[in-house]
């Protein structure tokens, strides 16, 4: 609950600082690596709850593992990402 409701706060942050027509190409990256994170960790306790169950097709906590696993995937991976975070931290430091 902790994280989903950081990541809440921080796509609400980022939201408004393209409505204040902000650069938010380091946020961007930054929210949907940590978007994709937090899927897959809830994701992945969501399973352990359910246990053996958790991976029957039968039961929707199975969708939502499999298809957590692809947010690392589609919509630039997770290293791009970083990539991104790290030469937009480095024009902004050099």
């Amino acid at each position: 609950a902790v994280e989903i409701e950081a990541l809440r706060s921080f796509t609400y942050r980022v939201a408004w600082m393209v409505d204040q027509e902000r650069k938010v190409i380091k946020e961007a990256a930054m929210l949907k690596l940590y978007g994709s994170e937090v899927y897959n960790r809830v994701a992945d306790k969501a399973v352990q709850i359910h246990g053996g169950l958790g991976y029957i097709a039968d039961y929707p906590v199975e969708r939502f593992y499999r298809d957590a696993r692809i947010t690392r995937i589609y919509e630039g991976t997770s290293e791009i990402q970083k990539n991104i975070i790290a030469s937009q931290l480095e024009k902004e430091y050099s």
